[in-house]
């Protein structure tokens, strides 16, 4: 049996005071994750990235930078994450609920540490 494989584009998207974005998928759910998405069929990581920031607008993006990949088995199947790092600014007014907090002081997150070690990756710090 050959097992499911999820591709996701994951950003970690701070602004110029070194606050990190989250969002919230149902507001009824304390968690919060990283931006981000599964790739459609034939999608280029590069364009779902792109995608997810238009689901925020009244975001200022400034630079989105590719990162690093990561592969590991997950709820679903594999899961092969594409990290970007993002630079922006703004308040999102998307559809989902999101807030800026500061990396070393996050809220509930709904795969604690992972969220915080992608973030250290990303950042570098």
């Amino acid at each position: 049996m050959t097992p499911e494989i999820q591709l996701i584009s994951n950003l970690v998207v701070t602004r110029p005071d070194g606050q990190v974005l989250l969002v919230r998928h149902d507001p009824d759910d304390e968690r919060w994750w990283l931006p981000g998405d599964d790739l459609e069929p034939y999608e280029h990581p590069d364009e779902a990235a792109d995608r997810v920031l238009k689901s925020l607008p009244g975001l200022a993006v400034e630079g989105r930078t590719f990162s690093f990949i990561e592969s590991f088995r997950g709820r679903r199947g594999w899961h092969v994450v594409f990290h970007y790092r993002v630079n922006a600014s703004g308040e999102p007014k998307g559809k989902l609920p999101s807030g800026w907090h500061a990396p070393r002081a996050l809220p509930p997150t709904a795969h604690r540490p992972w969220e915080q070690n992608c973030m250290t990756r990303v950042l570098g710090s």
